[in-house]
């Protein structure tokens, strides 16, 4: 009878056991789906975390997982996919509390990124840009123009062996970088792709290392020389045909900056700045100067790649920054004192 009594309450308590059953597994079904199964050690304290250009929802998620910020990075991948942020995840530093992947999202799909922004100008020098850098900016551009990898891979196999001359390879602009190790690197990627975005079409095949030396080169003076962009072209020109001819450039922006290296400044120059021996006085010395004198802009990169075809060999600056050119000396000098006269 014992017996009978027990079996019958054991089966009224079945029913119960497995109606309890249900609800605890709906409950670790609602657990999990909504982020709630993994908190991590340091939940609450904010952790910060590098998100780098092109990473994916599965890098980030795996990042974050490695700082401790949340427990499993499947949890956190599909929760920032349930809130669409991983589709649109920009690059840089966030600063995120750890806590449950669905907290985390949260606060990471409202979060800004903190980034550099790192202006290359028209002109600027290897230290100035190197300054924007940081206290090792010098060292660390070096090495980031020193990687074939930084530069684009059908830029790779024509790219200047001078590390210097790569620098005329960054098309001026402002960037918006991640800060931390590997800026100089991805400062250098995203402004040289630019630039052969820009120009790769405009460059004529069986290009050599030694001529993208001497364009960029000649793109730097152009640069210097031209403030007025419809002049470029023709100042490109100009310069070819002195090259062409055996003649010296004779480029006032080269001893400019044949003074620059002394540490003089000059604004102007004077037959008697002219005799500075220097390898940059294109002056004393035929041919280009020994390396650029500054990032050309893209126009005078276009200029250079796609010069004016003109018989011109003389150009002189007018008062409103234009040029007058001239095909003989001649023609040159009453240019210049025609110049001079209409100064009051």
């Amino acid at each position: 009878m014992k017996a009978l009594k027990f079996s019958q309450a054991c089966a009224r308590l079945v029913p119960t056991l497995l109606l309890l059953s249900a609800f605890a597994l709906c409950g670790w079904a609602f657990y999990v789906a909504n982020g709630l199964d993994g908190i991590p050690e340091n939940a609450g304290i904010e952790i910060e975390a590098l998100v780098l250009p092109g990473q994916s929802a599965a890098d980030v998620a795996s990042e974050f997982e490695r700082l401790g910020i949340v427990k499993e990075s499947r949890d956190f991948a599909r929760q920032m996919a349930k809130l669409g942020i991983d589709r649109r995840i920009k690059p840089g530093v966030y600063r995120v509390r750890a806590g449950r992947a669905k907290d985390v999202a949260l606060e990471f799909s409202s979060a800004s990124p903190e980034v550099l922004n790192v202006r290359i100008l028209p002109g600027a020098l290897f230290d100035e840009v190197a300054l924007s850098l940081g206290n090792e900016g010098a060292a660390v551009l070096l090495a980031a123009l020193s990687s074939d990898d930084n530069f684009p891979e059908s830029l790779r196999g024509i790219l200047p062996g001078e590390t210097s001359e790569r620098l005329s390879l960054l098309a001026p602009e402002t960037y918006e970088i991640p800060p931390g190790d590997g800026l100089a690197a991805r400062l250098v990627r995203k402004a040289s792709d630019t630039w052969w975005r820009a120009h790769s079409a405009d460059m004529s095949p069986g290009l050599t290392s030694r001529d993208m030396k001497d364009l960029g080169i000649l793109a730097s003076v152009v640069q210097k020389e031209a403030l007025v962009d419809s002049d470029r072209p023709v100042i490109a020109g100009v310069f070819k045909n002195r090259l062409n001819n055996g003649m010296p450039l004779q480029s006032c922006a080269t001893v400019v900056y044949a003074w620059k290296l002394r540490g003089v400044k000059k604004t102007g120059v004077s037959y008697e700045d002219v005799k500075i021996d220097s390898p940059f006085n294109t002056y004393m010395h035929k041919g280009l100067p020994p390396e650029n004198i500054g990032i050309p802009s893209g126009n005078s990169w276009e200029a250079v790649l796609k010069p004016a075809s003109t018989d011109m060999l003389f150009f002189v600056a007018k008062g409103d920054g234009s040029h007058v050119f001239t095909r003989t000396y001649e023609e040159h000098l009453a240019a210049q004192r025609k110049i001079r006269n209409a100064v009051p």
